[in-house]
């Protein structure tokens, strides 16, 4: 026993339900430590980029075509708004 690693937790009353949940858990240590090195390796990148994936993915198959903007209504053009904020996202 002299070889782990103690921390002690406490969970605010907001987080009650994932108190409740830790509980029920038989192995609270490996379900805590499975779940922070997940979260770790997934990242905020990782996520970024699947995002990044479906949007492409979307424009790819929308019905407006971006080559021929000549059969682009005003109405489907971006806003310069719009614009900006995809270019702050991806």
């Amino acid at each position: 026993m002299g070889n782990r690693m103690r921390l002690s937790i406490s969970f605010k009353q907001q987080h009650r339900h994932i108190f409740e949940h830790l509980k029920s858990v038989p192995n609270k240590s490996d379900y805590i430590s499975k779940a922070v090195e997940s979260y770790m390796n997934l990242g905020h990148s990782d996520l970024h980029d699947q995002i990044r994936e479906i949007v492409l993915e979307i424009l790819q198959k929308s019905p407006v075509s971006f080559e021929n903007q000549s059969n682009i209504e005003q109405s489907d053009v971006l806003s310069k708004e719009d614009t900006e904020l995809l270019n702050q996202l991806f």
